[in-house]
């Protein structure tokens, strides 16, 4: 390559050289060639015709003049091209809808009409009168309800709150708790204070009629319940856990709620 200087001394300018980049190569792109990199090994190349332009379409054998030449009426008479002589297609009238004057229910002879007693209605009752026994009257109301309840938890300084639950669970093997009245294993949730047991039953009759304990006596009762949802023992102290602990705190919250209105 000749220096800028030998030009300008030489005063002639020479044509520039062919080659370009150390090349005269036809150099690959890629919508027609693959490229000698991760790029043209992932891409496919376009196949086909690359240099197609509007003008390369075969007009004359797929227009839609063709469709114009089928479908309009032509001339039979040969005034002048497409001068629709011919007989043109009619569309076919549908009669089986119903009239304007049908959609309206006919009244004609149904309703009677009465004369007013004031003009405009003015007396007319305008909204309809509620029948004040639906509802309870003002001293039906409970008023000596407790107000503000909590969920009851033990608290710790600077430690969590633990939730203390409205019904407990004894963990034993076999359950062997019996009524002391009925003399029968408990179903389901059972009531204890000590070593008294009471089935729900039995318990729910003494607290209405009070015939072999008072309510007084009744209130120091719990509500527990066996851990045959949660664990499976299988007459042994291991335990295989049957519930999430999310669900049994789950359920535990919902029943101390409820247990502030229900017993």
């Amino acid at each position: 390559m000749e220096n800028f200087s030998d030009i300008y001394l030489s005063g002639e300018e020479k044509p520039p050289s062919n080659i370009v980049f150390g090349t005269t190569q036809n150099r690959p792109t890629f919508p027609t060639d693959i490229a000698h990199d991760c790029f043209g090994n992932t891409q496919t190349p376009i196949r086909g015709v690359p240099g197609i332009g509007p003008g390369s379409y075969n007009n004359e054998e797929k227009t839609t003049f063709r469709y114009v030449l089928d479908h309009q009426p032509m001339s039979r008479r040969g005034y002048t091209f497409n001068a629709r002589t011919e007989q043109r297609k009619t569309f076919v009238p549908k009669a089986d809808v119903p009239s304007p004057d049908a959609y309206q229910p006919d009244h004609s002879g149904k309703m009677s009409t009465k004369r007013a007693f004031k003009p405009f209605s003015a007396a007319a009752q305008r909204f309809s009168r509620s029948n004040s026994a639906d509802g309870p009257g003002p001293g039906n109301y409970e008023l000596d309800v407790q107000q503000n309840r909590h969920v009851h938890q033990l608290h710790a300084f600077g430690g969590r709150v633990k939730l203390i639950p409205a019904v407990k669970t004894k963990c034993m093997p076999i359950n062997t708790d019996k009524c002391m009245l009925c003399q029968q294993p408990p179903q389901g949730d059972y009531y204890q204070y000590r070593n008294e047991i009471l089935c729900a039953k039995c318990f729910d009759f003494n607290w209405q009629f009070q015939e072999k304990f008072k309510r007084s006596y009744l209130q120091a009762f719990q509500k527990v319940r066996d851990c045959s949802l949660i664990h499976e023992h299988s007459g042994t102290q291991a335990k295989i856990q049957l519930t999430e602990d999310r669900v049994t705190k789950k359920l535990q919250r919902k029943e101390a709620y409820l247990s502030l209105y229900w017993s």
